[in-house]
Formats: structure tokens, sequence, C-alpha cells
């Protein structure tokens, strides 16, 4: 908690530099991340985890049976809601994201499922992480769908080695952090690979070239909070005249290096080895809370450096409510 604490005040404090006229965002995010620690906190008390548990697969029901029916029924509501004509690529954005917070609180529901399900406890799950997979797939949201993938990867490893899972999981995603404007470059410069891939794919990876470049230019302390936001530059992809960074890097390890710099990277690869080792501690008995927990940080981990804004309020608070189901199943073994 320390770490995250640690990483917020540096980025806020971030804000003084920053070219962003607007500084708005330095006052929301100390703000929900506040709320968000009170949150978690309240969720995972003793006398309110089944309560919070309770809450979350129903959240989990109400948020699938809506999904089923955008994906079926070809996004009634959504359409409903839009002005005509609209592309679809517009009208599925909604629902991808609902798609995202459901992947994030999927593990936390397969893992309380796993622990209260009684005698039908692993069918239950098994049923969840199905429905999960068939939902992961719509809206050609393909972060979601490889997310969903290394979650389910990582919910086995946890579920395999308890002690060891959460804390190696963590720290990858902490080397992640680090390396990314370093090792980004190297992975993803075959111009045939950028010409075959889908435009949206291809802007990212011109996107995160840019970004690495301009890492570069202040790499100890970074341009300032919300200084993505700041960038007019256009590059070319596939063609088409593209703006250099479209109001954020899809990326957050990228983003945190670009906006805090190195300070800051180093402040959530912190968080994250320190989280990770006390998840490890936490949950070494407990297969199912490390299961749901390493599949919830393999899941948004990827989603977090290939889609959203890091900063984006709807994102931290799912991430506050997909942490608060982990840390409720803590309260019995599996």
């Amino acid at each position: 908690m320390l770490a995250l604490l640690a990483f917020t005040a540096w980025v806020v404090l971030s804000s003084a530099w920053s070219p962003y006229p607007g500084h708005l965002q330095a006052p929301k995010l100390a703000l929900i991340v506040s709320l968000g620690l009170i949150f978690a906190s309240a969720a995972v008390d003793p006398a309110a985890r089944r309560g919070t548990l309770a809450a979350g697969l129903a959240a989990f029901l109400v948020l699938a049976f809506l999904l089923a029916i955008e994906a079926f029924g070809d996004l009634p509501l959504n359409r409903a809601s839009q002005p005509a004509g609209r592309p679809d690529w517009i009208v599925e954005g909604n629902p991808g994201r609902g798609v995202t917070v459901f992947v994030a609180m999927i593990w936390a529901i397969a893992g309380g499922l796993l622990v209260w399900g009684g005698r039908m406890r692993a069918p239950l799950a098994a049923a969840a992480l199905m429905l999960g997979a068939v939902l992961a797939t719509q809206f050609n949201h393909f972060a979601n769908t490889i997310g969903y993938g290394l979650g389910m990867a990582a919910f086995s490893f946890g579920w395999a080695a308890p002690r060891l899972a959460p804390a190696l999981i963590t720290a990858m995603a902490a080397l992640w952090v680090l390396a990314a404007p370093f090792v980004t470059p190297l992975l993803l410069t075959d111009p045939c690979l950028i010409k075959a891939l889908p435009y949206s794919w291809a802007a990212r990876i011109a996107i995160w070239d840019y970004v690495c470049a301009r890492i570069a230019e202040q790499p100890w302390i970074g341009h300032g909070l919300d200084a993505s936001r700041a960038v007019a530059d256009m590059i070319d992809v596939q063609g088409a005249p593209t703006f250099a960074v479209p109001l954020h890097p899809h990326s957050a390890s990228l983003q945190i290096w670009f906006e805090t710099g190195l300070v800051g990277a180093g402040l959530a690869a912190l968080g994250l080895v320190a989280g990770g080792l006390s998840l490890s501690r936490a949950f070494g008995k407990n297969r199912a809370a490390a299961a749901a927990a390493c599949g919830t940080i393999a899941a948004l981990g990827f989603i977090a450096n290939a889609s959203y804004g890091i900063w984006q309020e709807w994102w931290i608070a799912t991430m506050f409510v997909a942490a608060a189901l982990v840390g409720a199943i803590g309260i019995r073994s599996a």
C-alpha cells in the first residue's frame, strides 16, 4: 500500500511540469485512489467478505446477461443509445469495455465459487470460466481475448503453485514496466508484420515507437501527468495520417515512463513486487485466492498494456473492485 501511495503522490506531483494546460486529473487521481483503498479495505473485512462476494456475483451475473444480449442480438442496447449510422467499431466500444470489466471480475468469481460453491463448486467455477471464454471473444476487442487467455493460464498456475505464482507473475509484470521502452522497439520493427496487422494494432505499434522515442527526451522524471494529451504530432499508419498519441499511448507501462519517467516506473515496479510478495504470503495455503489473484493480475496486466489509458477513472475503479473481490476469498482455504 505504501508503494502505491508513493507512486500516486509522484504521479500527482508530475503535473507540476506537465505541458497539458488542465490539471484536474491530479486531484481526481488522488481522490479515486484514496476512495479505492478505503473501499477495498472495507470489502475484505471479515464481517463483510461474504457480502462482498455475493454482491460481486450478482454484478457478474447481471453484466453477463447484458453482454450476452449485446453479443448475440446485434448490439440492440447500444445501437438504441447511439446516433443512427455510427460504424460498428464505435458502437462496440461500450460493450467491449463491459467485457474488460467482466474479465477483471471473473477470476475472483471463479475462485469464490471454488470456496463457497458446496458440492457443485467445481462445475460452477468451470461454467463461469467457460462463459468468460465465450464473452471475451466478442465485440472485436482482441486485447480482452488475449487477456482472458493469459488470465486462464495464470489462474491454473496460481492453483498449482499458490505460494510461488503470485510473486512470480507480479515480478514479471514489474520487469515489463521497467523494460517496456527498451524492449518494445526491438520486438515490433518488422515492416511486413505492421502491414499485415489490422489497422488498430498497426496504429498501436506506431504509437509505441513514437512514445519510446519521446521517453528518451526526459527519461528521469517524464513529461508530466497527462502529457500524452498535449501531443499534437501526426504519424503515418498504413498510409493514413494518425495522431501520434491519441489521448494515451495504449500502454500503461509506456504511459508511466512517458509521463512520470524512471522514478514513476520504479515506484510502479516496486509496488507490483511488494504486492506480489504480500499475496504469496497471504494466499500461500489458499489455492482459490492465489489462483484468483494470478488470473486477475495477468489479464489486467496485458489489457492495461494494450488498450486503455492508465489514469481513466473507470479503469482504476475496475482494478480496485477486482482487488476487493480477490481479497474477499482469503477468509478460508479451498
